[in-house]
């Protein structure tokens, strides 16, 4: 026999021109743009849009003044502070912090030219003006009241907000005083407690050293009524100590007691629950016991407060029991008399006027009705402090305002301009402090104007005082002018409170703050005597601010400063220093000097430089962090736009033409748009940053021009270049024709935009799970109409079976998607209407041992169900299927599910040691079993049998490929196994034995699956046993969305391509096993215990990618079996791979680009509606993570599929289909053992 020779001889040939004439890289080239677009885009946009800064650690400690000295190392405090521990001498004793959420600064203040004009305009006939008094105006007369009659002792500010304004943002800039963004680098990304410095830590901090030879005094005795939004921020530092004080607890810890009444913040709809909790409980604290204090006036004001509360039932609590129960204010140590005499602080945050916005609206008569509980409570707390003998300052404010339609979280004037009243019951400023106070505010703003940094901050940070348009614009006549004059009020930011009230206090200022004291509050201290106290505290503050850029600078290398203003900076400190030392010269060794006022001028000055310097150092950093920036989020979205424009264009043509082709065409114009885009981005960024625009850097600039001109001239190439293939492919479209193809792909359209819609709306986001199973669901049921059609247009023959088969297909689809709706993990906005099932039980936070058993089943359905799949075409009898698919995948997969098994006795046996411990005070040690070392060897030995074995088996010999040779009478060629595409006959020739090559009519389609099982089993390991098996149930539904295409190809009778229908069923899927899997679009839904399979200790980059792979894996496993779209059932002999292979890798790039568009549409649908919704109150919590998490889905599914699932894996299994030398070789080895035997 010849055979052998022969074949071998011709396959080397056809294997050298075969592989020479399958070029990739043009592949490579247009993949590696196409991602590089998408991520030019997405970096623009976050750069934008998220606001970032890092967090420093360093706090600061009272006994270390932050000065330099001439080592350059902070300066303790000298001898007279060091008595006291204090970096200024604390004016107050106790402080009341009164959060009226979204209160307004307009709400508080109070016209009488307002009462007086709509009195008469609603009751007089005939009158002028258009409108009505609106509902939250003059509703708190006890502030104007109290302003009037103790001018010296209160005054109202506008309270500047930095947005974002939600209210757990906010709170960060209330403690800290720093800007806060939407990511903290440093922070903990699982959590929202705050690790940076904050007053509230310093007052529970215990007390350091001794004082005078004895033991220092205690920590601050601290209550907190009110939003639960503080407990998640400040878990230690507001932890109620009832339960634990015991006989010698609080003098053993000196950290004081505590008393914290947390009440649910999110259900806007309830205007009183919170608000009642805060002022049923203030009275215990505020008014002294009835057995100490029968007074008639005690006894009406208590009954005052009894009828604030609009829930009686809220006096059913156990808090209000007279004897020390579990769960009640009083302990054996810490009775009703303690509660009122040695509180320190008392922060009480009430929400009804936040709530009455969102529900209603400020318009709205109901706002008038919280308004005015306020401000009866606001009247009962001042009469308590009033009566008190220690100094008390009472802080009323508002941690942001609320636009027309009562929403908060963006940056609009309403939304940032909240209020703040500042009681105190003592005299605190006077006429001439004032008057001194503006000297240094109207020099200050002198200085910010020349400044070359001063030009470009915001106005409220270049003027201390401030029109209240709110007010004025309200009110108009019938011609539309205004009805008064806007009253003048002094203005301040919000992040001033945190040095303010830590100074006041004798608290040092936390180490990040970038606020300034407000001045009032200073400057009537030591006016006669010692330093002035308002230069003191300047000067503390500005060197505190100094020392955080100091160290900001030396902890990050990439702190965005740019050496112009650090030098400005330095050189504005230096010059207040040395100013400083001037007036100290001059004051010399007389302190009565400090009468003269020459000197007293001197002063102002000083304190002015101060001041300014602590202003512009924070509106220099306000530009950088908390501000939106417009021009880079549109150039963001531009380039991502025209990254879906280039691959909508590179699918077009790759029907058309090579990628070769398209390369030539389109890489010269490409390359020169980029360099063009990016010269003229350059010299537009120049007028953009001095008009205050934006503050794009060159490398924005440069990125931005690169990526919008390289994709523009991209696309403009790829459209304009051939003006025939262009018009030969419109009429493929078909769209105005009504076909089945037509209807299909229309109703994966509609699909799409449904989805993207989702995002215009925050109850729609977070339902979007509910969202795209409909619209799947949808899409599967119209696959199922067009099956239907073809069985009853068709009585008999393969139409008709193949009708029944898509029918089937579809039906499989369906059932299996209702199956992986049962797996729920439920956001908090669901939480009424869902109950998770994720690990098996509502309540539970780890997989039941029981669902851990469910998921070994998984073992044998999905190797059966590939297995089946393959036996259509008999690839299951070849040797790398039955090694491969029969034992190796099950046996990966096996010693996963083991894992977990393990995984889940392991947690049950610790929780009943927990439990058990717990009950017998006995040692917590485990007496469950420990089956850590045999999961870490599983876990190893299922990566290792999957990567090593699978993929190992795969490289070497993809093909699904085998030969029989039965009994039959002598033919002319080898035959093939059953296929409808690319079979060919061979022409009569020389009678030979009869071959039957196994596998051969869907060789690529069953070699690129056995890679896709690959990829399956290494993403099995690392899902939890629910994530295991609906990530089970997915990959079977992209096995058999693969059949039902291409069956559904053969019932219809037309040319149109159904591949648009199909990659928007396939994507919709990837986002159908994401919730499956047990996640959402939220940060707290990432499963970061996985990070630890088959891994001992904390390795942050394998961690990572393992957490990436729990939360991203049905994306990469859809994305990995795109592919099989095109590779589906083609055969080893298909004839448009073997005559144009470079045309058929181009066909399944177009198809992959499909697939990445959709991807890149729904992201660009979601980081559109998050800037167009960044003023709106769910911006931070649902929208901007839902963009979030499109960044990772689109970039992970292109790479994957662009770059591995086609660049490496397709282009392997074309290569070795081109050679045909394993199939020569086989077929030759056949027919030789079968003579030999003969």
């Amino acid at each position: 026999m010849s055979l052998h020779s022969e074949t071998s001889r011709s396959a080397k040939v056809e294997s050298a021109t075969s592989q020479a004439a399958l070029r990739v890289r043009a592949h490579w080239l247009v993949s590696l743009l196409l991602v590089a677009l998408s991520a030019a885009g997405f970096w623009l946009f976050s750069r934008g849009f998220l606001l970032t800064r890092m967090v420093l650690p360093d706090h600061s400690l009272p006994s270390v003044l932050p000065f330099h000295g001439a080592a350059g190392t902070p300066e303790s405090v000298g001898p007279d502070a060091a008595s006291t521990n204090e970096w200024y001498p604390a004016k107050y004793e106790r402080a009341i912090i009164l959060v009226v959420d979204a209160l307004r600064v307009d709400f508080a203040m109070w016209s009488d030219e307002l009462n007086s004009t709509f009195s008469t305009a609603e009751n007089g006939p005939g009158s002028q003006h258009k409108g009505r008094l609106m509902p939250y105006h003059n509703r708190l007369p006890a502030i104007a009241a109290l302003s009037r009659e103790r001018p010296d002792q209160s005054m109202l500010y506008r309270f500047r907000a930095d947005p974002p304004t939600t209210t757990l943002q906010r709170l960060k800039g209330l403690t800290t005083g720093q800007l806060p963004t939407f990511i903290d680098a440093g922070s903990n990304f699982a959590g929202s407690a705050i690790d940076e410095d904050n007053w509230l830590q310093a007052l529970r901090r215990p007390p350091i050293g001794t004082t005078n030879g004895t033991e220092a005094s205690r920590s601050h005795n601290l209550v907190f009524l009110g939003d639960d939004t503080w407990i998640s921020m400040f878990p230690n530092e507001l932890s109620d100590t009832q339960a634990t004080e015991t006989n010698d607890t609080l003098q053993r810890s000196r950290t004081g007691w505590a008393r914290v009444r947390p009440f649910p913040s999110l259900n806007v709809w309830d205007l009183d629950t919170v608000d009642d909790g805060v002022l049923s409980r203030l009275p215990m604290f505020l008014l002294p016991p009835e057995s100490e204090n029968k007074s008639e006036i005690i006894r009406k004001e208590r009954e005052q407060w009894r009828q604030l509360v609009k829930q009686p039932h809220m006096w059913e609590h156990s808090d209000f029991n007279e004897k020390p129960l579990a769960n009640s204010m009083v302990s054996d140590k810490v009775g009703h008399a303690q509660l009122h005499h040695e509180w320190d602080m008392i922060i009480a945050h009430g929400l009804g006027v936040d709530h009455c916005g969102h529900r209603f609206g400020p318009d709205h008569s109901a706002i008038s009705h919280k308004l005015a509980q306020m401000n009866t409570a606001i009247e009962l707390i001042v009469n308590a402090i009033d009566r008190d003998d220690k100094p008390t300052a009472l802080y009323v404010f508002g941690d942001h305002g609320m636009d027309n339609k009562g929403d908060h979280g963006g940056d609009s004037p309403r939304e940032v301009d909240a209020g703040l009243w500042v009681y105190s019951n003592r005299k605190w400023h006077s006429k001439e402090s004032d008057e001194r106070t503006a000297r240094v505010l109207r020099n200050a703003q002198e200085l910010i104007s020349s400044n070359a940094l001063g030009s470009s901050l915001d106005q409220d940070l270049k003027e201390s005082w401030w029109r209240n348009t709110h007010l004025s614009d309200d009110y108009k006549s019938a011609n539309g002018q205004r009805l008064f004059e806007a009253p003048e009020l002094r203005s301040v930011s919000q992040i001033d409170l945190v040095s303010t009230l830590s100074l006041s206090l004798g608290l040092p200022i936390p180490f990040n703050n970038l606020g300034t004291a407000i001045p009032e509050m200073f400057a009537s201290d030591n006016d006669s005597g010692a330093e002035w106290g308002l230069l003191s505290v300047m000067r503390l503050n500005a060197a505190q601010v100094l020392r955080y850029i100091e160290k900001y600078v030396s902890n990050s290398r990439s702190h965005g400063f740019t050496d112009d203003a650090l030098r400005l900076w330095n050189g504005m400190y230096n010059q207040a220093e040395h100013s400083y030392r001037e007036l100290t010269d001059a004051i010399g060794q007389n302190p009565k000097n400090r009468r003269q006022p020459h000197i007293r001028e001197l002063e102002e000055k000083v304190a002015a430089e101060y001041f300014a310097f602590t202003r512009i150092v924070l509106g220099s950093l306000r530009q950088m962090w908390a501000q939106f920036d417009i021009v880079l989020i549109l150039a963001g979205l531009c380039t991502l736009v025209l990254s879906i424009a280039a691959l909508v264009a590179l699918y077009a043509q790759s029907r058309l033409q090579s990628l070769d082709k398209i390369i030539t065409r389109a890489g010269w114009p490409c390359i020169s748009g980029g360099i063009a885009g990016a010269v003229v981005f350059r010299a537009l960024s120049s007028v953009f940053v001095t008009s205050g625009l934006s503050h794009l850097t060159s490398l924005d600039a440069t990125v931005a021009g690169l990526a919008m001109g390289a994709a523009a001239t991209f696309c403009v190439a790829l459209v304009s270049g051939s003006k025939a293939s262009v018009l030969a492919f419109v009429p493929q479209l078909q769209w105005l024709a009504v076909t089945p193809a037509t209807v299909l792909n229309v109703v994966a359209a509609v699909a799409t935009i449904i989805h993207c819609l989702a995002f215009s709306s925050n109850s729609f986001t977070f339902n979007e799970d509910s969202i795209v199973l409909y619209t799947v669901q949808t899409l599967v049921l119209a696959t199922s109409l067009l099956s239907v059609r073809a069985i009853l247009s068709s009585s008999a023959g393969p139409k008709r079976a193949s009708g029944t088969r898509a029918l089937v297909c579809s039906l499989i689809i369906l059932v299996l998607n209702r199956t992986m709706a049962y797996s729920t993990v439920c956001r908090e906005e669901q939480l009424s209407a869902c109950t998770p099932t994720f690990y098996g039980a509502p309540s539970a936070s780890i997989s039941t041992v029981y669902l851990a058993s469910a998921n070994v089943l998984m073992v044998w359905l999905v190797p059966s169900a590939v297995t089946y799949a393959l036996q259509r075409s008999y690839s299951d009898r070849a040797m790398v299927s039955k090694l491969w698919v029969s034992l190796g995948m099950r046996a990966s997969m096996g010693m996963a599910a083991a894992y977990w098994v393990l995984d889940a006795i392991d947690g049950q046996a610790a929780s009943g040691a927990v439990a058990t411990s717990s009950q017998t005070r006995s040692s917590t040690t485990t007496n469950g079993s420990d089956w850590s070392d045999m999961r870490m060897a599983l876990a190893r030995m299922a990566a290792g049998v999957a990567l090593g074995g699978g993929l190992a088996a795969w490289y070497s010999s993809p093909f699904c490929l085998d030969v029989e040779l039965p009994n039959m009478p002598i033919l002319s060629q080898p035959q093939t196994s059953p296929t409808k595409k690319g079979a060919n006959r061979a022409p009569a020739g020389q009678s030979q034995r009869t071959a039957v090559i196994l596998g051969y009519g869907n060789a690529y389609g069953a070699a690129y699956l056995i890679f896709a099982t690959v990829v399956f089993c290494v993403l099995f390991l690392v899902q939890q046993p629910m994530g295991g098996i609906m990530l089970s149930l997915l990959f079977i539904e992209l096995i058999v969305c693969a059949e039902l295409f291409d069956t559904l190809r053969d019932t219809i009778e037309e040319t149109s391509s159904l591949l648009c229908a199909q990659v928007v069923l396939m994507a919709q899927l990837s986002y159908v096993g994401y919730f499956a899997t047990g996640h959402q679009f939220t940060l707290v839904s990432i499963q970061w215990s996985t990070a630890f399979v088959g891994v001992r200790e904390m390795q942050l980059v394998v961690c990572g990618i393992i957490v990436a792979l729990n939360t991203l894996g049905s994306f990469v496993l859809t994305a990995a079996c795109m592919p099989l779209a095109v590779l589906w059932n083609e055969s080893l002999g298909t004839q448009l791979l073997r005559l144009a292979p470079d045309n058929y890798i181009s066909r399944i790039t177009g198809a992959g680009a499909a697939y990445a568009a959709y991807h890149a549409v729904v992201a660009v649908s979601s980081a559109a509606c998050a800037a167009w919704f960044r003023r709106h109150l769910m911006v931070w919590k649902i929208f901007a993570p839902r963009f979030m998490f499109s960044v990772p889905i689109t970039l992970a599914s292109s790479a994957v599929l662009l770059l591995v699932a086609i660049g490496l894996a397709t282009v392997h299994i074309l290569r070795m289909g081109l050679s045909v030398g394993n199939t020569q070789a086989m077929v030759a080895q056949k027919l030789h053992m079968a003579s030999k035997s003969s």
